[in-house]
């Protein structure tokens, strides 16, 4: 798969290198190029044959943008009309020239890069350090045309066989850790080759080893702790590793509260009901039956289930689970109702508290997420879930985008002390002097030794406009000091700027809209589509008409999730003025809703925009850059989105007397409207199977692994204002416009491009406007 495997990495792939983030107004604003009112006068025209030569050289630079042909796009830029305003044409054309500068650095980069990585995979392999060879040929491949080939490298084949050799001996040894490292890797360098069957491999075995991992990270923190313990000790052998903490010993026992069998066998109702699979119940109680078999196989389990450790009471629960699994798979579909269910669920209780005795809530939780995570398995589905009590609360903040509190991000230490990675923006403890780096030592006089996260959110959230009193320490005061902190609603921004200007005394970012004032070329940043979204990013549109008329604008959707569905339809709707949006189908594929455009929305109908997508584009951002390219109404630049366009609703599983829980279900997946002369729109979803999903750009600009890593670090860096800090104690922040001009982001930089050939005006209309003003 040459050329193909070079526009774009797998989500995996990227995500590996990241971790080696109404209309009051809009009518009224004057819009260059789309709102603009032409004056005509008999006695002052401009030459037409100049307007229309450039006229038609910036369509032809936009269809050639739409079609994907970047060496049409490249010539046609080459070839700027001598009628356009020559100070513009000079900007653009420097850079142009800019551009053809950084892609021959990019491919000298890229040579090199490759080069040094096989200098350092042949080193790491003398020295019998697999794991980071293993990261090296992962380099080596991405930085190749063909991936597939690259594994055919003698060193690579050996580099494969050490590693198979060593992956077995870390399995019988129950090296969960070193186990996932090398599996992780391994199935990295065969995604996307030809050698299907060994990455299908890989992935299974990673997925049965990281379900080991999750239970001792849930269950058996101190065998955790010491598997992490050797990896440090493989990795970074000379740094000190700390002892265990007791205070994670029962650190399990709190997801497991208010847990009971009536939630389960409710959520596994209306799941075989509703999910879009309609798989019915067999995969669910199979699934179940399966997470059991892995937990009580787990030895390492034993430290806080002792009875797991007598291979008798071991041997029993597990052959009642195998006979159960083999009855439910020879039972038809059918024949499994919610009786069945029901009886299964009862037997396991019983079964287990004469074996194994291991506590029923852990038995109940786990068999739920064994039969939810079945259906991530067998259909793609990672987003239906059974969200259980302790989870509940957490769940409404991330979907209502905002929750009360203090806004404070915190972690644990190596000491178990909770401690502050930094106050949010604006936010209470941020206005009330928080800083990074303060522990928590108390909250309300309660002392936090021992706590969970979860429990110190619980403690430190709660109703607005009361105070909350925070004990913290501080490197460089001797003692402990309170500290009154009024709590508020915290607002999740999700609208952001080209370049934050500073934070006003409200606690609210200041922004510069305009990735190129002179051209009048917009930048907005979507991280999100939550309540707010849609109103912010109207207000941000006033905030650039007060500067200057829009001629462009880039919407940057790159790493974002997704978010409300309303806002998603609410953004399009504004560069769209009818059809439909988005529509929704069931799983026999019938139109069950549809949310078509509002006419007199369109405000920005016809303002050149470029849309920014890449594969941590996901569920609403696809939405909009999928109804604006089938609307013909932006341009798509980047890379494949994630392919997340499934619907979820929310069944509320309270029964009386008993605490709240809840089942989210994927119901419905949403379908983009039809383009050109097709029957169906396009489903956004990636389902098991599938060769093509998500919306694919009009517009290819691959990454390579040092820029997806320099562009996002040096945003974060860029945004980041110290507030809590004095000014003179604040870090210099790097200038944003690097991203542009050293040509670390090139889907930005050729957006940019492609829109200032779009802002570019007539020469001789601006030359005849300045006589006729000197008159």
């Amino acid at each position: 798969m040459p050329s193909q495997n070079t526009a774009s990495f797998s989500s995996s792939r990227s995500s590996w290198f990241l971790t080696s983030t109404l209309l009051v107004g809009i009518t009224a604003v004057c819009v260059h190029g789309f709102a603009q009112q032409q004056e005509t006068n008999g006695s002052v025209e401009a030459s037409t044959e100049s307007v229309q030569s450039l006229e038609g050289w910036k369509s032809s630079v936009w269809e050639a943008a739409k079609s994907g042909d970047s060496e049409i796009l490249s010539q046609r830029l080459q070839a700027i009309p001598e009628s356009a305003d020559p100070k513009l044409a000079t900007d653009l054309r420097e850079s142009v020239e800019a551009w053809n500068s950084h892609l021959i650095e990019a491919e000298g980069d890229r040579s090199d890069d490759r080069a040094e990585a096989f200098t350092e995979m042949n080193d790491l392999l003398a020295e019998s350090k697999l794991v980071e060879a293993l990261n090296s040929a992962v380099k080596i491949q991405t930085l190749s045309d063909d991936w597939s080939q690259t594994l055919d490298d003698d060193r690579i084949v050996e580099l494969l066989q050490l590693s198979e050799d060593e992956l077995a001996e870390a399995q019988s040894e129950g090296d969960w850790l070193l186990a996932q490292d090398l599996l992780y890797r391994l199935r990295t360098l065969h995604e996307d080759t030809q050698r299907t069957g060994l990455y299908k491999r890989y992935d299974e075995e990673l997925d049965a080893v990281n379900r080991r991992i999750s239970l001792l990270a849930q269950y058996a923190q101190r065998t955790l702790h010491e598997l992490r313990r050797q990896e440090m000790e493989r990795y970074a052998p000379e740094t000190e590793f700390p002892e265990y903490n007791e205070a994670f010993a029962d650190e399990w026992k709190e997801r497991l509260r208010d847990i009971n069998d009536r939630m389960l066998k409710r959520a596994l109702v209306m799941t075989s009901r509703d999910h879009i699979s309609g798989a019915g119940w067999k995969p669910l109680l199979e699934g179940g039956l399966e997470a059991l078999r892995i937990f009580v196989t787990t030895k390492a389990l034993t430290e806080n289930f002792s009875d797991l450790g007598s291979d008798d009471k071991v041997a029993r629960f597990d052959e009642f689970l195998e006979i159960h699994e083999k009855r439910i798979g020879d039972m038809s579909e059918e024949d499994i109702n919610s009786e069945t269910c029901r009886r299964l669920i009862d037997e396991l209780l019983l079964a287990n508290n004469r074996t194994v005795k291991v506590p029923s809530e852990v038995i109940i939780r786990e068999f739920g997420d064994g039969a939810m995570y079945r259906l991530e398995k067998d259909f793609q589905d990672e987003y239906s879930q059974v969200i259980w009590p302790d989870e509940i609360r957490r769940f409404q903040q991330q979907v209502n985008g905002a929750f009360v509190g203090v806004g404070i991000l915190i972690r644990h230490d190596d000491r178990r002390q909770i401690v502050i990675v930094n106050p949010l923006e604006g936010s209470p403890a941020a206005r009330s002097g928080v800083k990074a780096g303060d522990i928590i030592f108390g909250v309300e006089g309660k002392g936090t030794v021992g706590w969970s996260l979860n429990r110190a959110v619980d403690e430190i959230t709660g109703p607005v406009g009361e105070d909350v009193v925070l004990t913290l320490k501080r490197e460089g005061i001797e003692d402990p000091f309170d500290l009154a902190i009024k709590r508020d609603q915290i607002k999740m921004r999700s609208v952001n700027g080209w370049w934050k200007k500073e934070i006003d005394s409200q606690g609210e970012p200041t922004w510069d809209w305009y990735i190129d004032e002179n051209a009048g070329i917009g930048y907005v940043r979507l991280t999100s589509f939550n309540e707010d979204s849609f109103d912010d990013f109207l207000a941000a549109l006033e905030e650039m008409h007060a500067v200057r008329p829009v001629n462009g604008l880039i919407l940057d959707l790159r790493y974002n999730p997704g978010g409300l569905l309303r806002s998603a339809v609410e953004f399009s709707n504004l560069f769209v003025d009818e059809g439909v949006i988005v529509s929704g189908e069931d799983r026999t594929r019938k139109t069950v809703w549809e949310l078509p455009a509002q006419p007199g929305m369109a405000a920005l109908k016809g303002l050149p925009t470029v849309i920014l997508v890449n594969q941590g584009s996901a569920s609403a951002s696809e939405i909009v850059a999928g109804a604006l390219k089938a609307h013909d109404s932006a341009l798509v630049l980047g890379e494949r989105s994630f392919g997340k366009g499934s619907v979820q609703t929310v069944h509320q599983l309270a029964m009386p007397f008993s605490q709240q829980a809840a089942v989210k279900l994927t119901t419905q997946y949403y379908v983009l409207p039809p383009v050109g002369t097709e029957e169906r729109g396009r489903l956004v979803h990636k389902k098991a199977g599938a060769t093509d999903w998500g919306v694919n750009p009009h517009l290819v600009v691959a990454m390579n692994p040092e820029q997806i890593v320099d562009s996002v670090e040096l945003r974060q860096k860029a945004d980041l204002i110290e507030e809590w800090l004095d000014a003179d104690d604040r870090a210099p922040r790097p200038e944003v416009d690097t991203l542009i001009t050293e040509g670390k982001d090139p889907q930005l930089e050729r957006a940019l491009l492609i829109l200032k050939a779009q802002a570019l005006e007539d020469g001789s209309n601006q030359q005849f406007a300045s006589e006729q003003k000197g008159l």
